[in-house]
């Protein structure tokens, strides 16, 4: 049986969809599927900072799957509307592509963005087999949420796009209980919609030694070091990273690392500079192994989103760290599932977004009780083996397809 993945995001770029699908194709491949992706041609979120040679169209085989590549539009991403009119393309031209490719009897889309959903849809009728969508982030809600969709006519649009393809879809896909909730008041059918976890390979991503060789390669020895690693895009929230440093930087030990890349990176260095914070350091996006070690290296692990996000999104990175045995401070909207995950588990701290003081406090208070980190780190660890095992979450995705074909 052939399944297609489509993804904007997938390996060598290091994001959490270019890991979640890899890892479920891998799995899906372990299942007897024939698997085949499509993507993106990476330009982007690379942890070796290499510029990939564009051309418009690449194949590839990567642990087994055959990866379809398309380059995007060359054009800057910074302007919300100019990436919407490139995600409506995208769209397009992965659908042409794929019509080549052949049948497939499934088809898994991860969205946003929006459009790759229709591409998904159209494709399953076309090929009288199955679409399911796995929704990470719930647009257009998201966007205007943020300011960066204002218009009534494209807010229309979207609105529309989103609900037809909850009614639509053969099956959705949700990390958490209050995401499946928002898209069943959208209009999805009970029975459609499947909680599965952003997943972590519990093997892969395990506690280890504080001190090790990441902290000694970067001059940290002997640091408190809290971090963040990850994109440093719109819904992030990363000016309250800076205002926390400001808090905390006359104690010298505390040291933020600031791991990633993304249309804020530059302006964040730069508030930093003008700010006079030298406690705060810049490192690239981190390849999969070294981000292990990064979340180790740390003493705590941050998870911010911006204070204008109030959809009950969970950040994939929280099910990392807390895998890693690390403690979490999260800042968000209370609607976020993460408040429900933090306090469920236990497993470190959750604010409003914008309580400054508090956030301060909370990390002073781990950096002081070394025996309290680890108590949280433990419990986060723990949590992550009973709910975020890899094999468990990947097999509802066999089991979905399976279903139809019984």
């Amino acid at each position: 049986m052939k399944v297609l993945l489509i993804t904007v995001d997938y390996p060598p770029t290091v994001k959490s969809a270019a890991r979640l699908f890899s890892e479920l194709a891998e799995d899906l491949m372990q299942h007897g599927y024939q698997v085949s992706v499509l993507t993106s041609i990476p330009d982007r979120n690379l942890a070796d900072s290499t510029v990939r040679k564009q051309k418009f169209y690449g194949r590839e085989t990567i642990n087994g799957a055959r990866v379809h590549r398309v380059s995007g539009l060359p054009i800057g991403r910074d302007i919300p509307i100019v990436r919407g009119l490139e995600q409506f393309i995208t769209a397009l031209v992965f659908f042409i592509i794929a019509v080549f490719m052949g049948r497939h009897h499934a088809v898994i889309v991860y969205s946003p963005p929006l459009p790759l959903g229709l591409t998904g849809y159209a494709l399953a009728r076309l090929w009288r087999s199955r679409v399911i969508i796995n929704i990470q982030d719930l647009y257009p809600q998201t966007v205007v949420d943020l300011g960066l969709l204002k218009s009534r006519l494209l807010i229309g649009i979207a609105t529309w796009m989103e609900r037809f393809l909850y009614k639509h879809a053969d099956a959705l896909t949700v990390h958490s209980e209050g995401n499946r909730e928002y898209v069943i008041e959208k209009g999805a059918p009970v029975a459609k919609v499947k909680v599965v976890h952003n997943w972590v390979d519990l093997e892969e991503v395990s506690p280890g030694p504080l001190d090790n060789q990441w902290r000694r390669a970067n001059k940290l020895d002997g640091a408190f070091i809290v971090s963040f690693a990850g994109t440093m895009g719109f819904a992030q929230g990363l000016e309250d990273i800076l205002e926390v440093a400001e808090l905390l930087k006359e104690h010298d030990e505390i040291v933020f690392v600031m791991a990633g890349d993304g249309i804020f990176r530059q302006r964040l260095q730069e508030q930093a500079t003008e700010s006079g914070l030298t406690n705060i350091k810049f490192v690239p996006t981190q390849p999969p192994e070294q981000y292990v070690e990064l979340l180790r290296a740390s003493d705590v692990c941050l998870v911010p989103l911006s204070k204008d996000l109030k959809t009950p999104v969970v950040p994939g990175k929280l099910q990392s760290i807390m895998a890693a045995g690390r403690p979490a401070i999260c800042w968000a909207d209370p609607a976020s599932d993460a408040r429900r995950m933090i306090e469920e588990a236990d497993c470190g701290s959750f604010f409003p977004a914008g309580q400054h003081d508090n956030i301060a406090e909370a990390i002073l208070e781990l950096c002081q009780c070394n025996r309290l980190a680890d108590l949280k780190g433990q419990n986060g660890r723990k949590y992550a083996e009973a709910h975020f095992s890899r094999q468990g979450s990947t097999d509802i995705y066999d089991d979905i397809i399976t279903e139809a074909y019984k």
